[in-house]
């Protein structure tokens, strides 16, 4: 291949050596010195439509006589798709509007480089990160040149009504094809993904969670009871749907809280119930809803945000929007919460048996040691306080997994304390995990 370059090299230079000198830089420089091996669509479009406005060339006349120059060493070499890019209408567009400015040039890139099929798409399983560790990096390039494939082959057709699900259907397949070990880039990419999660130094006590890698990679789809488990959370979403009042203070009205006692044989403080106030399961549906963005404040009435109208329609999203929010906080309480469902996951009874039934285990106690070991400040009470930080978060994520029937039993400052996820509780912590752990990070 190298010859075949050198050939073509030499053509051009009995033509014009300056053409030939300038193809031989840029064919360089956009292959890294590494020759025609690793050249692609993607590859091509980069360097056109932003290395070379960006790094390479500062006139237009000068960017325009390289992808000139560029374009007649690919006829040469047979590689004529990648020459009409060079000379493409695209091409000149998106240098013009680098003229302009390098917003005005990055917004014309980003566009054409969608437009044209070869960046890998968004997945519901998959969004692709801005910082990629190297099995991401390695699935990205295979995608995009699975994709340049297909676009060769006409099974996805760039502009056309419908392409981008095609697209989406290349990826996808791609990317879920297992190897000769059984294992996808998905795969790779989750694991990679889950174990920089675990081990981040920002966040040491994480490292009690490495015993449950594997889980946390699989996480868990929604049990056959999600929609029991979530009926409190769509019965409020139901009543949002035509507004709830509130109280000259922002409680919801006390005629919601009573019908929801009622309805889902809660016990109040005091009876009737005056205020969300009296019941547990209220305060912390009323949080959860405003933490997902399901709910909004409008006037004296609390209705429901276009993404409310979502999840109220969808189990399946419903399920993935509160496993989420449980671990979309940040610092000290986000610390707190997953050392108490980790803890859980790893002391409560499994189907195929656990040491965890030998005896009852302090979670709190845990959960405590491991977050003071982790370096976060001593758990006492502060002024004012009747309970210590640690308590008070792990008793807010407690009441919440009772609300929606994750636990079995809660007692977390007992005596004995037993609290114990029910199957659909752990199926619960591992979405919650896995959402958290494989989310794409900003920077490694």
């Amino acid at each position: 291949m190298q010859e075949t370059v050198a050939s073509a090299l030499a053509q051009l230079s009995r033509t014009d050596p300056r053409v030939a000198q300038t193809a031989e830089h840029a064919l360089s420089t956009l292959t890294a010195g590494e020759g025609l091996a690793g050249l692609n669509q993607r590859t091509v479009q980069k360097f056109c439509w932003q290395v070379l406005p960006a790094r390479y060339a500062s006139s237009a006349e000068e960017q325009e006589f390289v992808v000139r120059s560029l374009g007649e060493l690919f006829q040469l070499l047979g590689l004529s798709r990648y020459a009409e890019i060079c000379t493409s209408a695209a091409t000149q567009e998106i240098l013009a509007a680098h003229q302009r400015g390098s917003d005005t040039g990055n917004a014309a890139f980003e566009r054409h480089m969608r437009a044209s099929g070869v960046e890998p798409p968004d997945l519901s399983e998959l969004t692709w990160g801005t910082a990629l560790g190297s099995a991401e990096i390695e699935a990205y390039d295979a995608t995009s040149a699975a994709l340049e494939l297909a676009i060769a082959l006409g099974d996805v057709q760039p502009g056309t009504t419908g392409w981008r699900t095609a697209q989406e259907r290349q990826a996808r397949a791609f990317l879920t094809q297992p190897d000769d070990q059984g294992r996808s880039r998905l795969d790779k990419i989750r694991e990679e993904r889950v174990r920089a999660w675990l081990s981040s130094a920002g966040h040491p006590h994480r490292q009690h969670l490495v015993p449950l890698l594997g889980q946390i990679i699989a996480g868990a789809d929604p049990p056959h009871s999600a929609h029991a488990a979530l009926s409190p959370v769509q019965r409020l979403l139901e009543f949002a749907s035509d507004g709830i009042a509130l109280t000259q203070i922002g409680y919801l009205s006390p005629n919601v809280v009573r019908e929801m006692c009622t309805e889902f044989d809660w016990t109040p403080v005091s009876t009737p119930p005056r205020s969300e106030t009296d019941v547990t399961q209220i305060i912390t549906l009323h949080k959860l809803l405003r933490s997902m963005r399901a709910v909004r404040r409008s006037g004296r009435r609390l209705i429901l945000t276009r993404r409310g109208r979502r999840l109220r329609d969808s189990t399946e999203s419903l399920w993935v929007a509160v496993a989420e929010s449980v671990l979309n906080t940040d610092g000290f309480e986000q610390a707190a919460t997953e050392t108490l469902l980790g803890l859980l996951l790893v002391w409560s009874p499994r189907s195929t048996g656990s040491h965890s039934s030998e005896s009852a285990v302090d979670i709190a106690a845990e959960a405590r040691t491991i977050l003071a070991d982790a370096g976060w400040e001593k758990d006492t009470p502060r002024h004012g306080q009747r309970q210590s930080p640690v308590d008070s978060v792990l008793i807010t994520v407690a009441w919440l997994l009772e609300t929606l029937g994750c636990v079995s039993r809660v007692g977390l400052m007992h005596e004995q304390p037993t609290l114990t996820l029910t199957k659909v509780g752990r199926a619960f912590a591992l979405t919650a995990f896995h959402l958290s752990a494989t989310t794409p990070r900003a920077s490694l």
